[in-house]
């Protein structure tokens, strides 16, 4: 049943892939653009591995693939992939504290390392959960050798269907560049929306679309991304 789903996963993303556009232009170190192209297709296969050794506390590991080269210029379909090691501890219910390390390779070799630090405090009401995540991370380019700060901060409202094991949800996050000269609140802004399917108590299938907006500084250049993506996470508890 679990091969059969990451198949399931895997081919979807590669029939999203053959109808995403080619011609991106989005820098390596940056969500900007170098030209005037309206809007990008990418699409996005995530898998991770979870263990709780104990209560309240969850290790994994995960890897995230990038395709339609959504992220970098002049690629083929393979555009990047992310691999991340990391803890979740959540001491209550209502909250929760991740930590991670990710390396991430990029089409046309860059490396990069990132370390990421979330807090994640939630609501619940009734089936509904809300949520916002802090999400502050360093990236640090082998390429350029210098290091980019981020806070990315996430606002997210689920609804777990009674007696169903579905769990759809909506989003907006908000990217807050925290060395952009000059100053700016944000560089971009995502809409999303998801299906989480519990396939049992263990195993997650998901499936998301995301629309965001970027712009260019001063000079005001506007840029729309469309991202399909699917995530399977595979549970030891």
């Amino acid at each position: 049943m679990k091969l059969k789903l990451v198949l399931l996963a895997i081919c979807c993303l590669t029939a999203g892939s053959v109808f995403a556009t080619d011609n991106h232009r989005i820098p390596t170190k940056s969500r900007t653009i170098t030209n005037q192209i309206p809007s990008e297709m990418g699409t996005e296969l995530d898998m991770y591995i979870e263990y709780a050794p104990i209560d309240q506390l969850t290790l994994f590991v995960g890897e995230e693939f990038y395709f339609s080269n959504f992220l970098t210029p002049d690629a083929e379909k393979f555009d990047a992939s992310y691999t991340s090691i990391g803890l979740n501890y959540a001491p209550h219910k209502n909250i929760s504290f991740t930590a991670a390390y990710e390396f991430q390779y990029l089409a046309g070799n860059e490396y990069r390392h990132r370390v990421k630090l979330m807090i994640i405090p939630k609501v619940q009401m009734g089936d509904f959960t809300l949520s916002l995540r802090e999400r502050f991370h360093m990236t640090y380019s082998m390429t350029d050798q210098t290091p980019e700060w981020l806070l990315r901060s996430r606002l997210k409202l689920d609804y777990s269907i009674p007696q169903k094991p579905l769990t759809p949800y909506v989003y907006v996050e908000m990217y807050n560049p925290l060395q952009s000269n000059p100053p700016c609140w944000y560089d971009m802004v995502g809409y999303g929306v998801g299906l989480d399917w519990m396939v049992d108590e263990h195993n997650i299938l998901g499936f998301f679309y995301e629309f965001s907006h970027s712009s260019n500084g001063a000079q005001s250049i506007a840029s729309y991304y469309h991202l399909l993506g699917v995530v399977f996470v595979l549970g030891f508890y």
